[in-house]
């Protein structure tokens, strides 16, 4: 595995020095040399995650044999607040950055501070066919486009191909782990089935058929609606799973099960797309299909979170900075795993290894929640979670659900109170 890391590591630098040291342009940064320049420019991005330190490198590098007028600076920020550190820069202290990273749950914010810039330029390449439906929704707020979609995470099962296959709900993986015998083809196999019962996130899944916050734009505060019979019937089985497979929600991690399923250890496992790059550097031939639904009469359906890139309206060159913004998302985007860690948003790419993977993640994207993008949005996960734990460890879920549904009902009538309120006010 170290080995496997370090042979990765030094692809990356080699990738690095080759593009950096080559004097030719690049071919991919179209929108680069079509811009009309009077001198040379500087675009800052902002970041607030390391992750992407070495990607956004790479691409301002690129950027540069295309155009060598325009110097991408990446500037990694660390704020309690960043969205706020973003504002009180570009408004009140004049050193505005011109591109930011942002996370599609805090769209909201971004937008009512005035931080947003349309994303008009390129609707060949910002549309569904090209990035899917859920990431369209994501980066959109009010029917107009904002963000540059760049990476993506959202849970799934993942399957050993040696020895396993796909299924499509859970009562079948208790079914092969209840008759599951060892041999000397598959001695390797050291568990049939084990994930982190104890996330938010990656358990949405389980009811996200039967629960829509914020209505089909993902930003509404006032539409929010459960299913309750479904609901109910999708914790009954949630709860048997305890005793199933005997795992203890507070003692296995998410990393836990990421590290297992890539020493080839583990059969099934619910990871988030973010587990894939560790999985990604061994051998191990792996499949993705959907959450398992929690029975063969109930649906799941997982939630996603998108990370996009922000043109910011103080920037003093809008064009140059849609363009990078395009860079980042889009032009590059095959490069983004292997110096990020990250599963990249775009969909329509023909990638050389792990393909059929790479494609079903990106329909179960597609398809997925969107997290819900409103301010405030954020007790009623909290509350779900707190739902699944009780439920999980024996919790009556009559008396769970009911503690679940009220707090949803008292938020939305808030919610739809203080906006109509607001309107008035107008």
């Amino acid at each position: 595995m170290k080995l496997k890391r370090f042979i990765s590591m030094m692809l990356i630098v080699t990738m690095l020095t080759v593009f950096s040291g080559c004097g030719k342009k690049d071919e991919r940064t179209q929108a680069a040399r079509e811009l009309n320049l009077s001198g040379p420019i500087t675009i800052n991005i902002w970041y607030n995650d390391s992750a992407y330190e070495s990607y956004i490198e790479f691409v301002a590098k690129q950027f540069k044999l295309s155009n060598e007028l325009v110097t991408i600076n990446p500037v990694y920020v660390e704020a309690d607040s960043y969205i706020n550190y973003i504002y009180d820069e570009s408004v009140r202290k004049d050193n505005a950055c011109d591109i930011y990273m942002l996370t599609s749950e805090e769209i909201e914010k971004a937008y009512l501070m005035g931080l947003m810039s349309e994303n008009d330029l390129y609707p060949d390449v910002y549309n569904e066919e090209v990035f899917g439906k859920a990431a369209m929704t994501a980066c959109s707020y009010g029917d107009k486009l904002y963000g540059y979609p760049v990476s993506f995470n959202a849970s799934f099962l993942v399957y050993n191909k040696k020895y396993a296959e796909p299924v499509d709900n859970i009562d079948k993986i208790r079914e092969i782990s209840d008759n599951y015998q060892i041999t000397d083809e598959n001695q390797d196999v050291t568990m049939v089935f084990e994930w982190n019962p104890d996330s938010m996130f990656i358990n949405y899944a389980a009811v996200g058929e039967y629960l829509n916050v914020g209505g089909d734009k993902a930003e509404n505060s006032r539409d929010v609606t459960v299913n309750e019979e479904k609901i109910k019937q999708v914790l009954k089985k949630y709860s048997e799973l305890k005793d199933a497979f005997g795992i203890d929600r507070n003692t296995v991690s998410l990393k836990d099960c990421s590290e297992l399923f890539a020493t080839g250890g583990l059969l099934y496992s619910v990871l988030d797309a973010d587990s894939l790059a560790e999985i990604n550097m061994t051998d191990v031939d792996y499949g993705i299909c959907p959450y398992p639904a929690m029975g063969t009469d109930v649906k799941s359906k997982t939630m996603s979170v998108t990370t996009m890139a922000v043109v910011n309206p103080y920037t003093r060159n809008v064009d140059a900075s849609k363009a990078v913004a395009r860079a980042i998302s889009y032009d590059y985007a095959d490069y983004l795993e292997a110096m990020a860690g990250k599963s990249c948003a775009r969909g329509n790419l023909k990638i050389k290894k792990n393909l059929e993977s790479y494609n079903s993640l990106h329909e179960i994207y597609s398809d997925s929640i969107v997290k819900a993008k409103y301010i405030g949005v954020g007790e009623i996960y909290m509350r779900y979670e707190i739902m699944l734990h009780q439920v999980y460890d024996g919790a009556d879920i009559d008396a769970s659900y009911n503690t679940f549904a009220t707090t949803i009902e008292k938020m939305t009538k808030s919610m739809s109170n203080t906006t109509e309120s607001s309107t008035e006010n107008k």
